[in-house]
């Protein structure tokens, strides 16, 4: 009976083991080297109350890079673009298709435009550009989703006026 016992809590020691696993696959995306829009909601949701710097980026013309050079190559260009230093308390993350990055910055907004400024200039030398929209999130006011959901249409409208 014992046996039995101890051989039902290993199968559910087993279980537990590959659903954290799964969750932190879940949570992490490979391809770009940042948190999932999943995972960066669920780390907004027990963010401490406060104004907090975010942006939103579309990056440039996605589709026809992947046209020309193929997803594996685009994927690695984006991943090489984000992997500049960020501060740990930063959070970058895909954020709906994957032409769109969110940042939700530690700092102040002089230290997000400098960000910025360093990933223009790594897309650059990655053949990858974007637009971008940089705002502030009064953390418990207003939700994340609504916010980015402003700064997206913000860009958009500053995309479509410069063209």
């Amino acid at each position: 009976m014992s046996k039995q016992i101890i051989r039902h809590f290993l199968e559910h020691e087993q279980e537990l083991d590959s659903l954290r696993s799964k969750v932190a696959e879940l949570s992490w995306d490979d391809t770009y080297g940042m948190l999932t829009r999943g995972a960066f909601l669920q780390l907004c949701r027990v963010m401490p109350r406060g104004s907090r710097v975010v942006c939103f980026i579309d990056l440039d013309d996605i589709h026809n890079m992947n046209h020309v050079h193929g997803y594996t190559e685009v994927n690695r260009r984006i991943k090489n673009t984000f992997s500049i230093p960020f501060r740990r308390s930063d959070l970058v993350a895909r954020w709906f298709s994957g032409d769109e990055i969110v940042i939700l910055f530690d700092g102040d907004l002089d230290g997000a435009n400098h960000k910025i400024e360093q990933l223009q200039k790594s897309g650059a030398e990655n053949g990858i550009s974007f637009t971008y929209e940089v705002g502030t999130w009064e953390v418990g006011k207003q939700s994340i989703q609504d916010v980015f959901k402003v700064l997206a249409s913000s860009n958009i409208q500053k995309r479509n006026s410069s063209r």
